[in-house]
């Protein structure tokens, strides 16, 4: 916890690693806050573990869904990548 304070006062640029299989954890929604009341530097999402899904209906749906929390949590339009693979 002390890192993420710490890392939430000097950085620029917030790269958060998100599970797409398993979603967002606590750990997660706690730096997102720290970073919220430290400034709100810019942040990308990185959605990884992509390749787990093997039907292409799930991707699509796990992907809005996660692109929809996301952009709540942040704010309406922060950029989201898809890692897979």
């Amino acid at each position: 916890m002390q890192a993420m304070i710490d890392v939430a006062k000097i950085c620029d640029l917030a790269l958060i690693l998100i599970d797409a299989s398993i979603g967002f954890e606590m750990e997660s929604f706690e730096f997102l806050s720290l970073l919220q009341n430290h400034g709100m530097p810019n942040i990308m999402g990185i959605l990884t573990h992509l390749d787990y899904f093997r039907e292409n209906k799930h991707l699509r749906k796990t992907k809005k869904k996660m692109k929809k929390r996301f952009w709540k949590e942040v704010y309406d339009g922060a950029k989201l990548f898809y890692f897979s693979g």
